[in-house]
């Protein structure tokens, strides 16, 4: 299948490859159908593109590239929804933020999307620990990582 898309043109992806968000995403609620994309096998970003409207498209980043510790601690809920068999199938990723000035660039660690790979079911949870921000400044992390591996 093929989708044309403002940010990579023409787009071809396998009807397995999508992930589907019950819900949609906050603020993006219409939005249901999302594939992965990977622009750089060596940057950390990727990017969470809607097929239903291929205008919009996330900028994405695994938590741990920013905090190495940083953990999900998932509810029942959770867990019932996205029909969690083995939680070493999930992967969680934080939405960026890139403004005009790059160096402002943040992650949202409070809400990570979490995505069940066994079914490619997703959804945004919001987490109760108040060690992770909204708009976690994130170059300064990154600049860390690359000098401390």
């Amino acid at each position: 299948m093929n989708i044309e898309t403002k940010n990579f043109g023409l787009v071809s992806y396998n009807e397995e490859d999508v992930i589907y968000f019950d819900d949609g995403i906050p603020g993006f609620e219409g939005l249901k159908s999302f594939i992965l994309l990977s622009v750089d096998e060596y940057t950390p970003f990727k990017w969470l593109q809607s097929i239903d409207d291929t205008n919009i498209a996330f900028v994405i980043i695994d938590p741990k590239a920013i905090v190495k510790d940083y953990k999900v601690e998932l509810d029942e809920e959770t867990v019932k929804l996205l029909d969690i068999k083995d939680l070493n199938h999930i992967l969680v990723f934080a939405i960026v933020v890139i403004p005009d000035e790059i160096e402002k660039m943040t992650a949202n660690l409070k809400a990570p999307i979490i995505i069940n790979a066994e079914n490619n079911k997703g959804m945004q949870i919001l987490i109760d620990n108040d060690e992770y921000m909204i708009k976690h400044p994130i170059l300064k992390e990154l600049k860390n990582a690359d000098t401390n591996p």
